[in-house]
This record gives C-alpha cells, sequence and structure tokens, in this order.
C-alpha cells in the first residue's frame, strides 16, 4: 500500500489519497478524501478479483474507523471485466461493518462494460436495503446526489 500526502504549502494539505498496488506494480484501487467534502472518493481500477476487492473493503473500513463519514463516491469508470465474485463479500461483511461505521450513502458510478454494470446489480440486490445506493452514469451526477444527502 502507498499512502500519498499532496500540500501546496505550511498546514495545506489538498488531500489524503490512498492507493493500493497489485504484485507486478499496477495500481487497482485509489481512495482520497477532500477536506471540504463529506464523502470518501473511490477508484477502482483494471481488472479485480475477490482479493483486490477484500483488499480495497478494507482499506475504506480503515478510513471510516479513522474519520468516519456517511458517503462514498464509489467509481468503476475505470473497471475492466466482472466483480461478481466478490458481491458475497461486499454485501455481506463490508457492507454492514460500513454501516455500523456511520456509511449511509453508497453512489456508484457504473463501469462502461456489461459485466461490471452486471456486478453492481447482483451486489445492490444482495444489499437488501443496509445503504441506500444509487448507480450514475457520470461522476458528477453521483456527487450532486450525495451532496444533496449529506449538506
Amino acid at each position: 500500500m502507498k499512502i500519498n500526502v499532496r500540500s501546496t504549502g505550511p498546514n495545506k494539505v489538498l488531500m489524503d489519497r490512498k492507493e493500493l498496488k497489485k504484485a507486478n506494480g499496477d495500481v487497482f484501487f485509489e481512495a482520497w478524501r477532500m477536506p471540504e467534502e463529506l464523502f470518501i472518493r473511490v477508484n477502482w481500477i483494471g481488472i479485480q478479483t475477490l482479493e483486490t476487492v477484500v483488499m480495497g473493503g478494507n482499506q475504506l473500513l480503515a478510513m471510516l474507523r479513522e474519520k468516519p463519514c456517511r458517503g462514498i463516491l464509489n467509481s468503476n469508470r475505470e473497471l475492466i471485466g466482472p466483480w461478481e465474485s466478490a458481491v458475497p463479500y461486499m454485501a455481506y461483511k463490508w457492507a454492514p461493518t460500513a454501516e455500523i461505521l456511520g456509511l449511509k450513502y453508497f453512489a456508484h458510478v457504473l463501469s462502461p462494460g456489461i459485466f461490471g454494470q452486471r456486478s453492481y446489480e447482483v451486489f445492490n440486490q444482495q444489499l437488501k436495503g443496509q445503504l441506500r445506493t444509487r448507480a450514475f452514469e457520470m461522476e458528477d451526477q453521483a456527487m450532486e446526489w450525495l451532496n444533496r444527502h449529506l449538506d
């Protein structure tokens, strides 16, 4: 795991960015918080496996433990292929734990591919109302929805 903190001068942190990499060095997960936003932004990159989704999910839970918030903007725009093998983990372990940690809203930006979209549909069906979720085509729409619910 690599953690980057960017700053623009003394005591001015723009964001705290966390990245996870595969053994070959490819980044597969990014998460960050902007100081002015009330949610965590997540970007999944490339092909995901059960292992990578569990690692990314655990990173998000660690961020929620460190500084609770009620919203996640979860982007699959750079995702390739399905992640359905990780749906049971996300629906039955990750989501209940995230909810206990204060998460209420999950804005999901759909992947361009049908397999990633289908994985989200299965995940959303298995949640059974634990979190308030909504899927979006565009990130700005997801951000607007989150901001409306988090203000």
